[in-house]
């Protein structure tokens, strides 16, 4: 009869994906999320000109990356209507 290597594949593949379940218990705190000197960041304190500061790159930033987004629309829509007038023709 055909079909025993491949059923007999099956059930090994399934008694050892019971055995890692098995295995895959955490009792405490520290198994889930590490030890809890390790996760301790030291972060500078920033200052309100720094702060500023970086808000103004990022506004110019966005202004400019909005300014390249329109700029791509209207030539895009542009070129739509070239091949549309010449095709027309």
């Amino acid at each position: 009869m055909g079909g025993e290597g491949s059923m007999m594949h099956a059930i090994k593949s399934l008694q050892q994906n019971r055995s890692l379940l098995k295995r895959r218990k955490t009792r405490t705190k520290e198994d889930v999320f590490g030890k809890e000197s390790v996760t301790k960041l030291n972060l500078k304190k920033s200052t309100t000109a720094d702060v500023e500061r970086v808000r103004h790159l990022m506004m110019a930033q966005k202004r400019k990356s909005k300014m390249i987004g329109w700029i791509a629309f209207v030539g895009t829509i542009g070129l739509f209507l070239l091949f549309y007038l010449i095709l027309r023709e």
